[in-house]
């Protein structure tokens, strides 16, 4: 037997409560360039933050070697975007309660239920590979493509209803050229944010075109930039063990990381693990973190030997190129490998897990977690139903607008599912 919110006299009571009220609704290989488009240096078509807060995020998105991605991340027009903003929630729409409802509340009376919702836990609570790491922040950014004209093209949204929904949700998806990105901080011994990754996803034709920059895609060009910046390592012994450790091939440990659900699998690989040791200078990992142009991982091997590779580096030391106990390196940077977790936006977490005393869908829509079109206010933190709106801001700066099949052609918005 299933409970929701707050247990069984809860329950009955709300249901006497709106008994017969009617339903109440208001809404291949990784590819590294950007969509051209007109060269427009204008501000984005809306902000959602401050201008001081988004320039303290703009300072934290690093210099990148490969000129496209370099020009993006200078672009005026990028939307930047964090939790606070963009708050993390889901549809649930096969309920009592239908609605739109926090990430972050626990829907479920069932003292057992630790979270009541999918969206908390591995894989999808957290970025890829930081579901283990405790010093990590992130926020995102979206830079939506301009027509021939020079106007934004907008996210559409549509109504959309799964089997077994007893109220129709919503779904949306983005235009081709599409570009979204987040931006990956570990927190120093000094109190600041140091950028170790950028992650970019354009919407291409059929597919999200993914990649990751990283300062050191390899263990050779960590090795190449430790021993420029400090001369002098062979005469220091912790350098002198971490270079070592670069430099000589290896056959790794394996491990295998998965997630528990029963009925449909959604992540698991094998990967060999390479844990980096410590560097013990701070000042150090600050130069390496700051002073390195990033490059694309996309398709590279961290290190390996043997048939037994991984992807990226993890780490036990509290301050590091990584941080402690991430896990990238059992995902590849390619578009196969991202969709593992991504194609389950939308989804209802019966899907995975049916005997669970969790309710709704995983959060996003059209491949992409973060965004979301919903008005804040019509997002519910205690489990009863809101009305749901759409984001006024959204709408009124032309970036958000209802699906129309005669302005929103299908070679433009290519995975309406109605």
């Amino acid at each position: 037997m299933r409970y929701c919110v707050l247990g069984w006299l809860a329950v009955f009571a709300l249901a006497l409560q709106h008994a017969g009220a009617s339903e109440r609704m208001s809404m291949s290989a990784p590819v590294r360039t950007v969509s051209s488009r007109p060269t427009v240096k204008a501000a984005p078509p809306i902000r959602l933050m401050s201008a001081q807060r988004e320039a303290e995020l703009r300072r934290a998105l690093p210099r990148v070697e490969d000129p496209q991605v370099d020009r993006l991340l200078k672009d005026p027009e990028l939307i930047l975007y964090t939790h606070r903003e963009m708050p993390k929630a889901y549809q649930f729409w096969d309920g009592m309660f239908p609605g739109v409802h926090s990430a972050e509340h626990n829907i479920s009376a069932n003292n057992r239920e630790p979270h009541g919702n999918g969206n908390r836990e591995f894989p999808w609570g957290s970025p890829a590979g930081t579901h283990r790491a405790r010093n990590v922040s992130s926020f995102r950014f979206l830079r939506l493509p301009r027509d021939a004209q020079g106007k934004v093209r907008p996210v559409v949204w549509y109504r959309h209803r799964l089997p077994g929904d007893r109220s129709g949700g919503y779904a949306w998806t983005f235009p081709l050229g599409t570009v979204f990105g987040e931006v990956l901080a570990l927190r120093g011994p000094d109190g600041r944010d140091y950028t170790f990754e950028v992650r970019t996803r354009t919407r291409q034709n059929g597919f999200w075109a993914v990649d990751a920059f990283r300062p050191f895609p390899n263990a050779e060009s960590l090795s190449a930039r430790i021993k420029e910046l400090r001369p002098d390592w062979s005469k220091q012994p912790k350098l002198t063990q971490l270079v070592s450790h670069l430099d000589a091939p290896r056959k790794l440990p394996v491990q295998t990381l998965a997630d528990r659900m029963p009925a449909q699998r959604v992540f698991q690989e094998t990967m060999g693990v390479d844990n980096l040791p410590a560097i013990d200078d701070d000042r150090l990992v600050m130069e390496l973190l700051t002073g390195a142009r990033f490059r694309s991982a996309a398709g590279e091997v961290w290190q390996g030997a043997g048939g037994v590779t991984t992807c990226a580096p993890t780490t036990s030391a509290r301050f590091h190129i990584v941080p402690a106990g991430y896990d990238a390196g059992f995902i590849s940077v390619d578009n196969k490998s991202c969709m593992r977790c991504h194609d389950s936006v939308n989804l209802s977490v019966d899907e995975f897990d049916y005997g669970r005393d969790w309710y709704g869908r995983i959060r996003g829509s059209d491949g992409i977690f973060s965004f979301h079109p919903f008005s804040p206010g019509s997002i519910s933190h205690n489990g009863f139903p809101v009305s749901v709106q759409m984001r006024s801001d959204f709408v009124r700066s032309g970036i958000l607008e209802k699906y129309d099949p005669q302005r929103h052609p299908n070679s433009i918005y290519q995975t309406l599912d109605n």
